[in-house]
């Protein structure tokens, strides 16, 4: 078994639990809840990085009416029905998950990470520092296979963080450029690494990966993602950001192309020319990806460097 194969992955469920038993008290509780719980204080500096404001008089407001359900069915809730069905299925679950991520990485990758569950956050999921899942989001439409799928997508950025350790590529002058970059190549590796997971854990409701599948989607954000690299050294950091938050976040121009260029390289080159490319820098990806596909489906950037 590799190095990588022996990772271990925690489920904490402590946030969850105080939410579904005591949201009176979280309330009364509620500068204490956001600055202490684990997942709530990393939600504030998820939102912080990308520019995106916590609405916190709409996360009182679900907390008041979540506390008027009586706690026999807030502990039976749909929601919580199927947190329970995804922490009891986790052996199953990393029995077959953490081999399939580590055929993406070098065997001496290590993914160690806890995963937290919370809810009524504004992210559904996201990995920082730990891994947070928001079981409650709209997005899942009640179905825990979402979730499950999903969790391989969050995990995967731990490896991506090994590969962030060990690229071999120089730094760029043009900061803002590289950064655009790496979260690309980063939320691509991710979406298609669960995308090739779906035999394993099927995701009914992931819209990343139905417009991963329509070429039509495919082109047009990878147009948009090109509109915002055009943009950089022409507005401030501050607009770029939130262009690259409306765009390439909320609007998907990092996931569907991010993982249609690792689908490429996968495909025409190999596994091992994605895992060495990935190995030396975003900007290795890109260029290898650019030089597999027609002019219009390139990612515009060697201009910018």
């Amino acid at each position: 078994m590799s190095r990588c194969e022996q990772s271990v992955v925690v489920f904490n469920t402590a946030t969850l639990e105080k939410i579904i038993n005591n949201p009176e008290s979280v309330l009364k509780q509620e500068n204490e809840f956001w600055e202490k719980e684990r997942p709530q204080k990393l939600t504030k500096q998820w939102a912080e990085n990308i520019g995106h404001e916590i609405q916190f008089d709409k996360w009182r407001e679900s907390m008041r009416s979540w506390a008027t359900i009586p706690l026999k069915e807030r502990t039976n809730h749909v929601f919580m029905q199927n947190a329970r069905r995804i922490i009891d299925s986790k052996e199953g679950f990393l029995e077959k998950a953490i081999p399939h991520i580590c055929a993406f990485l070098p065997e001496d990758a290590k993914i160690d990470i806890t995963v937290h569950f919370t809810a009524f956050i504004p992210s559904r999921a996201f990995a920082h520092q730990d891994i947070v899942i928001n079981v409650n989001a709209p997005y899942w439409n009640e179905n825990a296979d979402n979730i499950i799928n999903t969790l391989v997508h969050e995990i995967f950025h731990v490896g991506y963080g090994y590969y962030r350790d060990i690229r071999k590529e120089p730094p760029i002058k043009n900061e803002p450029l590289y950064n655009i970059l790496d979260i690309l190549v980063n939320e691509g590796i991710c979406t298609y690494v669960a995308y090739k997971a779906l035999s394993l854990f099927p995701a009914p409701d992931e819209k990343d990966y139905q417009m991963l599948e329509n070429f039509p989607d495919i082109q047009r954000l990878l147009n948009d993602l090109n509109s915002v690299l055009a943009q950089i050294g022409k507005i401030s950091d501050k607009k770029l950001q939130q262009l690259v938050y409306e765009k390439c976040i909320m609007g998907r121009a990092f996931y569907p192309p991010g993982a249609y260029i690792a689908k490429q390289i996968d495909e025409k080159k190999g596994r091992e020319i994605l895992i060495q490319k990935l190995s030396e820098g975003p900007r290795s990806v890109i260029r290898l990806y650019n030089s597999l596909v027609q002019r219009k489906l390139r990612v515009q950037f060697d201009n910018n460097v």
